[in-house]
């Protein structure tokens, strides 16, 4: 089900002109509103976006989703990804397709400085869970070696 944007540049909560609107009225259990705190009555979720299998290097594109999954099909570069927003996260699943090396790009920012060696045993999953802080900074955390689906 789609959900309806409220812009506040559309419709003020208060009024429109001398017309009193009562935006509450008009919004729908599906209507989103970008200029005030929204609440949820039930799990907002996000799909998944597959990747394939990858190499050489790639650059993620974050206005597409919040979670990936792509399988390491020879050497890697996980490139700073484009139109990244700061408050944004997420994860990669990231499927292992043998001893193949995945490196970073610069934004990508991991404990003690040092991104993490990925699995190399064919079909194991590792997961990188991250979190936006600003145009060109990725906080990131690996699991590495998680059981396969």
């Amino acid at each position: 089900m789609a959900l309806t944007k409220i812009e506040s540049s559309n419709i003020a909560d208060d009024a429109v002109g001398s017309a009193q609107i009562n935006v509450g009225s008009l919004a729908g259990a599906n209507t989103v509103f970008t200029h005030r705190t929204n609440e949820f009555s039930v799990a907002q979720t996000g799909s998944i976006s597959a990747l394939g299998s990858i190499s050489g290097a790639n650059t993620i594109n974050l206005a597409t989703s919040n979670y990936f999954s792509l399988t390491v099909g020879g050497t890697l570069t996980l490139s700073n990804p484009s139109n990244i927003t700061p408050g944004q996260a997420g994860s990669l699943f990231i499927t292992s397709g043998g001893s193949y090396v995945t490196s970073w790009g610069s934004y990508w920012r991991f404990a003690g400085g040092d991104a993490p060696v990925l699995s190399t045993v064919a079909s194991k999953v590792d997961r990188v869970d991250y979190i936006v802080q600003s145009a060109n900074t990725i906080h990131a955390v690996a699991t590495i070696d998680l059981l396969g689906t």
